[in-house]
């Protein structure tokens, strides 16, 4: 159940007066907090850490200034976090590429599980399986019978090497029993020319990077690629559901500290990153990306991590996906 603090409460009717902070045993916070954004302004991991910081500094009564380091696949920064002293004073950002980075990056210098202290899960990202307009094909099952028909012909795009696109796509390509090349571009933008054009024929994505194409013709939806049917398309099918059990391609962030957060400093960050991710603006904007706010306890968002680790782990050993072509 979602918790409260008076502070929150006020935000959300309105109230100009907030009451004082309430602060843990240690009196945290008395100073500035940072967080960290391993990756480049603009993005989804860079909003959602803007996001927070500007809702939660009036909750907490301190300043909390963002602070990108987009360098090495996000491995810099999410280096920082892991070494910043666990005082809850540096924050970090992931998204699910985190979870990806044990079984793609060798000598990574942290843990992707046991470096952190997770905090809460921010939200969940709508993802689509489109296709271009030349691809012969309106849904799932006819998209897997037209791709058998045409063996080591039709390409999947991806917005990099390693990226969540690459892995979701490699991974609907073998479940389905398709001979597939991969294409990687330098981000999912970067992807869009040819793919419109039909030089590439499979693509997931988030929502919001291809909402305005399915809207005006451009780009064909043939499914959910979810657990769940996406709130922009409620008819599209799930992919597990259109033929392909056990699929479900999610995109996700998280909100971690370093190990070894003390409890009281890590209920009182949940409890505040929590009110500031439920206030109404903040549910609106992630609504606009696509995202479902998801605002989950530190116990769930560890169990989450942990089960995302090692699926995705089993998935890019399985497939063979490395950084390297």
């Amino acid at each position: 159940m979602i918790r409260f603090t008076r502070r929150a409460f006020g935000a959300l009717v309105g109230t100009t007066l907030l009451a004082s902070p309430v602060l843990a045993q240690d009196g945290f916070p008395d100073r500035p907090i940072t967080i960290i954004v391993p990756y480049a302004p603009g993005g989804q991991g860079d909003i959602t850490g803007r996001l927070i910081a500007d809702h939660l500094s009036p909750l907490i009564g301190q300043p909390v200034t963002v602070e990108n380091r987009p360098a090495a696949n996000g491995v810099i920064g999410i280096s920082e976090i892991a070494n910043a002293e666990p005082d809850g004073y540096t924050l970090g950002v992931v998204v699910a590429s985190h979870a990806m980075s044990r079984a793609l990056v060798p000598d990574l210098p942290y843990d992707p599980v046991t470096s952190f202290t997770p905090i809460t899960t921010t939200a969940l990202t709508e993802m689509v399986m489109v296709v271009p307009p030349t691809v012969e094909a309106n849904t799932v099952e006819e998209f897997i019978a037209y791709a058998k028909e045409h063996p080591g012909e039709m390409a999947y795009k991806s917005a990099g090497q390693g990226s969540n696109s690459h892995l979701f796509s490699a991974w609907f390509a073998d479940a389905a029993g398709l001979d597939m090349i991969h294409i990687p571009y330098q981000g999912s933008g970067d992807s869009m020319p040819d793919f419109l054009a039909g030089v590439t024929q499979l693509g997931f994505d988030t929502v919001p990077a291809v909402r305005g194409y399915i809207d005006n013709g451009q780009l064909k939806a043939l499914a959910a690629g979810g657990p769940e049917h996406s709130a922009a398309y409620p008819d599209l099918p799930t992919v597990a559901e259109a033929g392909v059990p056990g699929f479900a391609a999610n995109s996700w962030g998280m909100v971690v500290a370093p190990a070894g957060l003390p409890e009281d400093v890590l209920k009182f960050l949940n409890e505040n990153i929590v009110a500031a991710l439920q206030e109404p603006a903040v549910v609106e904007q992630f609504a606009t990306m696509g995202a479902q706010v998801v605002a989950n306890t530190p116990e769930e968002a560890k169990a989450m991590l942990e089960s995302e680790e090692t699926k995705y782990s089993e998935l890019i050993s399985s497939l063979g996906i490395t950084l390297s072509e």
